[in-house]
């Protein structure tokens, strides 16, 4: 009996360190889970933080590359709006700022006009110069009395194209300056109209079917009298 009461007490003793051992090492396993819980906490708030940081630091960003757009934009503008200013003045300076050879006929004209000539005697040239053009034959060339004071009559002047073509000339009574006085009447009979020129040399271009007339009107060199000359020429 003795024997078997010590074995029952080993037994018990043996099944107590058993149990105590294994209370010992699930109480090691829970402080490691209790760490592990918590480390697995810790990480999950400083990745959350971490996350919230890089959302903030992508909207800054976004923010950023919007605004740097938007600038973008608006130079793109504000270049494609100076091209066009910049383009609307060199248009204008080109139309605006005389070149040669427009500067060469203002400084011919200047200096006419500083030697004396007068500005409207220079106009009138301007206004009668004219391209060469291709005639046919040498032109009809005639020459007939000026009027002094009153109208010209029917018997006075010069005509071409048995008629169909007449040219008077009258000056006011007293005067001698054609260039400035002299009033030349051109009429066409084939369409009824009536030319009334001021001044003398004049040039004039008359269509007629697939002809151009070209008459050219002069102070003669013979005093009181006008010179005409008409040539015909072929229309372009």
């Amino acid at each position: 009996m003795t024997l078997g009461r010590r074995r029952n007490r080993e037994r018990r003793q043996r099944a107590t360190r058993w149990l105590w051992r294994l209370s010992q090492a699930a109480m090691l396993l829970l402080v490691f889970l209790g760490f592990g819980v918590i480390a697995y906490r810790g990480a999950e708030e400083i990745a959350r933080a971490e996350v919230s940081t890089l959302e903030a630091r992508l909207a800054a960003a976004a923010e950023r590359e919007s605004a740097v757009a938007g600038e973008n934009a608006s130079l793109v503008a504000e270049l494609e709006q100076a091209r066009a200013e910049a383009s609307t003045w060199r248009a204008r300076h080109d139309q605006e700022v005389p070149r040669p050879p427009f500067t060469d006929v203002l400084a011919t004209a200047a200096q006419r006009i500083a030697a004396g000539i007068a500005p409207e005697r220079l106009m009138e040239v301007l206004r009668a110069a004219d391209n060469p053009r291709r005639c046919e034959g040498r032109p009809i060339i005639r020459r007939f009395a000026v009027r002094f004071g009153g109208a010209p009559n029917a018997e006075e002047g010069t005509s071409f194209m048995d008629g169909l073509l007449r040219i008077t000339a009258a000056m006011p009574a007293g005067t001698e300056d054609a260039a400035r006085l002299a009033n030349v009447t051109v009429t066409t009979a084939w369409n009824g109209r009536t030319e009334n020129l001021t001044g003398l040399p004049q040039r004039l271009v008359l269509p007629v079917g697939n002809l151009e007339l070209d008459l050219a009107i002069t102070a003669s060199d013979m005093r009181g009298f006008v010179q005409v000359a008409l040539a015909t020429c072929p229309r372009n």
